[in-house]
């Protein structure tokens, strides 16, 4: 299982560095392993990916070699449960801000008596060909389930949610909390960094892995790299396409200007 890969590198506190997508293209999800990625960011929270989208992306993505994160669309049962059935290495869990918020999200997750999850896997029993035994006996290690803290509400209640059974790790939404605090994008304020601040040192505290979701900021990603951060994402195809855009057309017309007819 590539989520394997994922939870050895989080016992030797290494990076685990991925990439977001919502794309309709499998062959995007499986290039993600080509290039060294170490998981990709379905998208499902602000896309609106249908459950077959899903599936080919989880799918391609492990063809690629890659662990597949998804990213669901609240707590709602009703929106994580087919989600789960198709198999992914991990489901994370928007704005998650108080330590019941926390305790909804793992039980969705969790098969009676400890959670509330319904039986009716579909690939994540490999259709079937997993005896059932062996499916059980694994099931609550094969799923990663990251609580995303993107609020100042959140940070708040960090040390409690961190006491929840079954959160694996959280994951900074920096635009979300700073919006929280009425400093949307002003990620390197003052303010914002000591909230980040905060996230890192109540993780560590107490030994849960944390990372963060960013768009193309290597300022930003430096400091939680530095800091220790597990999961860092960065980027999604359209701000691939726009930064290598701008630097192809750029070169062109240098080399149009250049030209002597």
């Amino acid at each position: 299982m590539k989520i394997d890969g994922i939870r050895k590198k989080m016992e030797r506190n290494q990076l685990c560095f991925g990439t977001h997508c919502s794309t309709t293209e499998p062959w995007y999800y499986e290039m993600c392993g080509f290039l060294g990625y170490d998981y990709v960011w379905i998208d499902n929270e602000h896309a609106g990916m249908t459950m077959p989208m899903v599936q080919n992306a989880i799918v391609a993505t492990n063809a690629g070699g890659c662990a597949a994160f998804v990213r669901v669309q609240n707590h709602d049962i009703a929106n994580v449960k087919p989600v789960l059935e198709v198999g992914p290495d991990g489901i994370i869990f928007p704005m998650v801000n108080t330590p019941e918020e926390a305790e909804k999200c793992v039980s969705v997750c969790t098969y009676p008596p400890k959670g509330i999850r319904g039986f009716g896997p579909l690939r994540a029993i490999q259709y079937g060909n997993m005896p059932l035994d062996t499916y059980l006996e694994q099931v609550d290690q094969s799923i990663l389930k990251l609580m995303q803290c993107e609020h100042v509400d959140a940070v708040n209640h960090l040390d409690e949610i961190l006491e929840v059974p079954g959160v694996d790790g959280i994951i900074c939404g920096p635009m979300d909390l700073s919006a929280s605090i009425n400093k949307m994008g002003q990620l390197t304020d003052p303010e914002v960094l000591e909230l980040m601040q905060r996230i890192i040192d109540t993780c560590k505290n107490h030994k849960v892995p944390f990372g963060v979701s960013i768009g193309v900021n290597y300022e930003l990603i430096q400091f939680w790299i530095e800091r220790g951060a597990t999961f860092v994402s960065m980027g999604t195809p359209a701000d691939y396409f726009w930064c290598m855009s701008k630097e192809v057309v750029s070169k062109a017309r240098e080399f149009e200007a250049a030209r002597k007819l």
